[in-house]
């Protein structure tokens, strides 16, 4: 049941990423990567400050960032996770709003699902081993990806960044599986969008990017939806359900993402999907029913 939930959760994010792929895109027009960041950061804080403030008022407790964590090292447990997500969300985000100002939407799909390779790989070396199904189902995701994605083609300066992206949420998807079981979840993605917030909003000036009012209150829209949508409940969810699951099959699960971003296209954009496109649709869920009979 307990995988059933966490699979469940995690299925619920890979929806919400995949519908603010496009806010993320269209965001890109007016502000630069690390003022966006901040500001769908900033968002997220204060959408789960509400949620840590209201689920504390219904137990008729006090409100702290670290809740019951009275005992020092649940307490060190939470600060900690949340500085050392923060870090490594921050990075992630960053290096993929650069990519989405360089590339294709579809190249920037494909390269981020690198993760699905790169984290049973990066398992080996944390002990954390993987069965013959879910390395059978990493193989089938992957391969589907790349039919729904087109594949690489010529790699420049924004398929580098993704790359470099897909290798920095891994190293976020093996950080929450080490502090997630550890902590309570609402607080550790609080403080791991705190974390982001102050380090984009540092860095966005002393990069030199602009901070014109006209061209936030434009972006607006899209910073919110990303902020409370695919930040704040998607984050949150994934680290619910990887208290759950096996970190392969969690991101296994999140592979998802490139097919809702398809599929949210066909329905609410009108674009069309190719035969390949459905084919690579079928592999990746054939993948992940695959990494549930593990």
């Amino acid at each position: 049941m307990k995988k059933l939930w966490g699979s469940t959760a995690m299925i619920i994010a890979t929806i919400l990423w995949g519908i603010s792929f496009s806010a993320q895109s269209s965001g890109m027009r007016f502000v630069e990567p690390m003022l966006f960041t901040a500001f769908r950061s900033a968002v997220a804080v204060a959408a789960l400050i509400a949620v840590i403030m209201i689920f504390d008022m219904v137990k008729f407790k006090r409100l702290t960032l670290w809740g019951d964590a009275a005992a020092a090292k649940a307490k060190k447990n939470l600060l900690m996770g949340g500085m050392w997500c923060g870090i490594v969300i921050t990075a992630a985000s960053i290096f993929q709003q650069f990519g989405l100002k360089y590339t294709s939407a579809g190249k920037t799909g494909f390269l981020t699902a690198l993760y699905i390779v790169i984290v049973p790989v990066m398992g080996l070396f944390f002990k954390r081993k993987s069965s013959w199904i879910l390395w059978l189902a990493v193989a089938l995701a992957l391969a589907g990806s790349w039919l729904l994605c087109g594949g690489i083609g010529s790699v420049g300066k924004g398929e580098i960044f993704v790359i470099i992206c897909a290798f920095i949420y891994s190293i976020h998807i093996m950080v929450i599986d080490h502090y997630a079981a550890r902590c309570d979840c609402v607080r550790l993605s609080a403080l791991q969008f705190t974390v982001a917030t102050v380090l984009a909003a540092i860095a966005s000036p002393i990069a030199g990017e602009p901070w014109v009012a006209a061209d936030i209150a434009k972006t607006a829209p899209y910073w919110l939806f990303c902020g409370i949508g695919s930040s704040a409940i998607a984050f949150t969810l994934q680290m619910v359900s990887q208290k759950y699951l096996h970190p392969v099959t969690a991101t296994l699960l999140m592979s998802l993402e490139s097919v809702f971003a398809a599929l949210g296209g066909w329905i609410f954009l009108n674009e069309v999907l190719s035969g390949r496109e459905l084919a690579g649709c079928a592999i990746i869920f054939a993948a992940v029913i695959a990494a549930q009979k593990k």
